[in-house]
């Protein structure tokens, strides 16, 4: 039995499919061409060089019968890829992070001209971190290259990648938010409006975002233009290779705007002891213990100190926190390697199902679910700077792991008494025994630990067997 990905609905020549019983591979059909081209690009060289480089995900060509699958719908000729430990999207990557999947791109572009072919496309979903290492997964994408021909994917890398880069580096806009409302692409007229004059000198703007309206806007009213500037011979592949070549230089180029943020800086400013943060890390350390949990997920992560003692217990640790500034912190201290799926997101707003029949896309609480769950230092954010009721949020938190480490912020914390400076204490239900019941009603507290004289309360907490988290879905 197989489900075909509602997510891939839009390319024929590379639809992606689950076999139910098989969890560590995905198919993507090919048609006959996609096939042809694909052979013909391995045969180059290129599919094994790019796997060897990182730059794509393992892929093996196989024959659908041979898979034991008989589905009229799968045609003759299948890819079977390693499944991806964690689907993240670009609107829940931080900057570092859509620039090296940017980069990815570009490498993988230049790479295929040099052995005559090219990306078709450039889309950002055409990208998966694996962990920390972002990776082409759309093959079928790779098709043979034809002298002069425009590169299509041109606008498309720079909706999803370039324009988001360029307003982030030279705006300090924090594009995630951006990126979700526009499903993955900033449109060029856009982006072209949230420039100003003075960011004209800028590299990038005038070329690739003010001039590249222009010309949409141009070839809006004209047919004639399109044709013109699209026909076979127009483009030779040496201004090609320039093209990609330019872009690569300026993304590599872009730099945030250095200011930390207030949650990036929470390590060094926090109001942990050595004696209280050593004490933490030793709770975190017992609870998770010996055992090799399938995934952990760290909520509210920070820059991921306890997201790194989770990946010691755990065959993958999503680490999650809506300050991009932070993951950016995460991302690039993670060794290639890591086990590790930074994302940008929040539970008071978690990414939506989105797209097609909404469909297209998974919200963010259908991927998350795991076998335990960290929650340190979060509650007293979810209740007090978000207003959502106790109860609810212990609901949550066992709906996305049977088991998890929760960090009880009393309301005579230096911190909690930050956060109430600022509005009228309303949280009645913001007390320790009313946590202590509620978490009491979902399932066993297994163990308490004091720090900060009393202040605050780590708690490992088991969820009764009839009251389990929804299965863990690890699909690409």
């Amino acid at each position: 039995m197989i489900r075909f990905d509602p997510a891939s609905f839009k390319d024929p020549a590379g639809r992606v499919f689950y076999a139910d019983d098989h969890d560590d591979w995905i198919g993507r059909t090919l048609t006959d061409d996609a096939h042809a081209n694909l052979q013909a690009a391995e045969r180059e060289g290129l599919l094994s060089a790019l796997v060897a480089d990182g730059l794509l995900v393992e892929s093996e060509f196989v024959r659908a019968s041979d898979l034991g699958l008989r589905d009229p719908g799968l045609g003759p000729h299948a890819l079977k890829q390693r499944k991806i430990p964690f689907v993240s999207y670009p609107y829940e990557w931080s900057f570092e992070m859509l620039r090296d999947a940017a980069l990815a791109t570009l490498a993988i572009l230049e790479r295929a001209l040099g052995a005559g072919f090219v990306l078709k496309d450039a889309t950002g979903f055409n990208i998966l971190f694996d962990g920390v290492v972002p990776k082409l997964v759309d093959v079928p994408s790779i098709e043979p290259y034809v002298e002069g021909r425009v590169w299509a994917g041109y606008g498309q890398f720079c909706r999803s990648f370039l324009f988001p880069l360029l307003l982030a580096a030279y705006r300090d806009v924090d594009v995630q938010a951006l990126v979700r409302g526009t499903l993955g692409e900033v449109p060029v007229g856009v982006a072209a409006n949230l420039f100003s004059l003075r960011d004209y000198s800028h590299p990038g703007v005038l070329k690739d975002v003010i001039l590249h309206a222009r010309l949409e806007r141009t070839f809006g009213r004209s047919t004639a233009a399109v044709k013109r500037e699209t026909s076979a011979g127009a483009y030779p592949k040496a201004l090609l290779v320039a093209s990609v070549r330019r872009l690569r230089r300026l993304v590599e180029g872009l730099k945030r705007p250095g200011s930390p943020s207030e949650w990036s800086a929470y390590d060094s400013s926090c109001s942990y002891s050595d004696a209280d943060r050593a004490d933490k890390e030793s709770f975190v350390t017992r609870a998770l213990g010996d055992r090799r949990l399938a995934r952990v997920v760290d909520l509210g992560c920070n820059t991921g100190a306890y997201s790194r003692i989770a990946l010691a217990h755990a065959g993958h640790v999503v680490a999650l926190d809506l300050d991009s500034r932070a993951i950016d912190g995460l991302y690039r201290q993670a060794t290639r390697g890591a086990r590790l799926s930074p994302v940008v997101a929040s539970l008071l707003n978690p990414t939506p199902a989105m797209g097609w029949a909404l469909e297209e896309r998974r919200s963010l609480l259908e991927r998350i679910p795991s076998n335990a769950f960290l929650a340190l230092a979060l509650i007293h954010h979810l209740r007090i700077a978000g207003g959502v009721p106790l109860a609810a949020i212990v609901t949550q938190l066992f709906a996305i792991a049977p088991e998890g480490i929760v960090e009880w912020v009393a309301k005579e914390d230096s911190q909690v008494q930050a956060m109430l400076a600022l509005r009228p204490d309303v949280y009645d239900d913001y007390a320790w025994p009313t946590f202590e019941a509620l978490l009491g009603e979902h399932g066993e507290v297994v163990a308490v630990h004091e720090t900060h004289a009393g202040r605050r309360r780590l708690c490992h907490v088991r969820a009764r067997p009839n009251r389990s988290a929804r299965a863990v879905h690890l699909e690409a």
